[in-house]
C-alpha cells in the first residue's frame, strides 16, 4: 500500500497558527490505512513517532520537531526508539552549547569561548570548525552581526510597538547611529575576521574595535544567529545517518528541514509565498528518498517564531534577515523556498541569502537545487530531478 506523508516545518507546540501561513511550519503525518499516536516515548509501536528530547540539560530541541519511522529497520522497535532518543538527547544538548554566543561551558570550546578570547588561537570541535568555514566564506558576513543580533533579540521580544521602536534602528535615530558605528567595524575584515587552520580558530579583532566594544558594551563579536538552526538540522541529520538511523526528518520552526528518510515513502511539502495578494500557496512539492528544504519567509509562521520576528500594528514587519550594510531587515516582500537532495540546508541558505538580502530572491539559482522564489509578482520555479512541484491553480 502506497504511503504518503505531508511534511512541513513545525509550528508552536500544538498551538497552531490559525492564519494561512500555518502550513509553512506544520508537520502533518498522514498514512493512508491508519495513523499512529505521536509523542509517546514509552510506546514501542512501529510507525512514525515524534521523538521527544528528554535531556535534563539545556538543549535546542524546543526549536525543532523530530519524527522517526520506528521499527522499519528490522530491529526491535523498543531498542530503536531508545537508541534514537538517546542520540537526539545527546546531540540537542551538545549543539545548544556549541553555538551559544554568550555562555561558556566546561566541556566544550564554543562560540562564546571565541567571543570572550579575541586574538587567542583555540582548538575547537570539528563540528564548529566546519560550520565556521561556511560562515567565513559567506559574502554577507552574517557571522559578524553578533552585536546587532543581540539588540534585535530585545526588539523581537517586545510586548508593544513603543518598546519595539526603542530597539528598532528604522525608528530610533540614535540607535541607528550606534548601529552604523558598529557596522563600520563588523563589515571590515581588517577589524574583525576568523582565522581557521588545522582544527584551530582565532577570532581576530582590531585594537580599535576592541576599544569601541569596551566603550559600548559589545561582547558578542560573532554569532550564527538564526542560521544556526540550518547548521543544527544538518548536523543532527548527519549524526543520525552515521549511526545507521536513516528513517527520520528534523524540522525547525523557522523553516529548515532535513529529511534523511532513505525509503521510497513519498513526502509532500506545501510551498507558500508572499506576493501582492499576501501569503498564498504556490503549490505542493513531492519527493522521496530524503531532502533538505530551506524556507526564507518574511511572515511569522508560528508563535514559536517570535524570537526572530516582530510585526507592528500598522503591519510593518521586522524579520531576522538583517543586512550588514545597514542593520535593517531585507526581503520583507520576498519569499524563497529552496530544496535539494545533495546540498545541505546551511549551504543552500548561504547561497540564497545574498539574493534575498538584495530583495531579489527571484534571481537565485544554484546547481543541485530547485526552488520557488517570489519578489511579489507571481513566482519563479526552478525544477530539480527527483522532485515534483505542482502549481496551485
Amino acid at each position: 500500500m502506497k504511503k504518503e506523508i505531508e511534511l512541513e516545518a513545525p509550528g508552536s507546540k500544538r498551538k497552531l497558527w490559525i492564519r494561512v501561513a500555518l502550513v509553512v511550519t506544520l508537520i502533518a503525518i498522514a498514512i493512508s490505512a491508519f495513523s499512529y499516536a505521536i509523542g509517546n516515548l514509552i510506546s514501542a509501536e512501529t510507525g512514525y513517532q515524534t521523538i521527544e528530547c528528554t535531556a535534563s540539560a539545556a538543549n535546542c530541541s524546543s526549536e525543532f520537531v523530530f519524527t522517526y519511522n520506528i521499527g522499519v529497520s528490522g530491529i526491535s522497535p523498543t531498542a530503536e526508539l531508545k537508541a534514537v532518543t538517546n542520540l537526539y538527547n545527546e546531540k540537542a544538548a551538545f549543539y545548544y552549547r556549541l553555538f551559544h554566543p554568550d555562555e561558556k561551558f566546561d566541556d566544550v570550546v564554543n562560540v562564546a569561548s571565541l567571543n570572550t578570547s579575541p586574538n587567542v588561537k583555540m582548538k575547537i570541535p570539528e563540528e564548529l570548525y566546519n560550520c565556521l568555514e561556511k560562515a567565513v566564506a559567506d559574502g554577507t558576513r552574517s557571522l559578524f552581526l553578533g552585536p546587532v543580533y543581540a539588540y534585535y533579540e530585545t526588539l523581537f521580544s517586545s510586548s508593544n510597538d513603543e518598546d519595539a521602536a526603542t530597539w528598532d534602528p528604522a525608528k530610533n535615530e540614535d540607535l541607528a547611529r550606534e548601529y552604523a558605528e558598529t557596522l563600520a567595524f563588523a563589515s571590515d575584515s581588517a577589524h574583525i575576521s576568523v582565522e581557521l587552520k588545522d582544527g584551530e580558530a582565532t577570532l581576530r579583532v582590531s585594537d580599535e574595535y576592541l576599544a569601541f566594544a569596551k566603550e559600548t558594551g559589545v561582547t558578542r563579536f560573532i554569532d550564527f544567529g538564526w542560521i544556526k538552526n540550518a547548521h543544527i538540522a544538518d548536523l543532527i541529520a548527519d549524526d543520525m545517518t552515521s549511526e545507521g538511523f536513516v528513517h527520520g526528518a528534523l524540522s525547525s520552526f523557522d523553516g529548515f528541514i532535513r529529511n534523511f528518510d532513505k525509503s521510497k515513502t513519498e513526502y509532500t511539502y506545501n510551498v507558500y509565498i508572499d506576493g501582492k495578494e499576501g501569503v498564498t500557496v504556490a503549490g505542493a512539492l513531492t519527493y522521496a528518498e530524503g531532502a533538505a528544504i530551506c524556507s526564507l519567509h518574511p511572515f511569522k509562521a508560528s508563535d514559536e517564531e517570535e524570537p526572530y520576528y516582530y510585526e507592528y500594528a500598522d503591519g510593518t514587519r521586522v524579520t531576522r534577515y538583517i543586512s550588514i550594510s545597514d542593520a535593517l531587515p531585507h526581503g520583507t516582500s520576498s519569499s524563497a523556498v529552496v530544496w535539494s537532495r545533495d546540498v545541505s540546508c546551511a549551504d543552500m541558505v548561504y547561497a540564497a541569502l545574498p539574493y534575498y538580502l538584495a530583495d531579489n530572491a527571484s534571481e537565485y539559482a544554484a546547481a543541485g537545487t530547485g526552488s520557488v522564489t517570489s519578489d511579489g509578482d507571481g513566482f519563479v520555479y526552478t525544477p530539480l530531478e527527483g522532485f515534483t512541484f505542482t502549481e496551485n491553480k
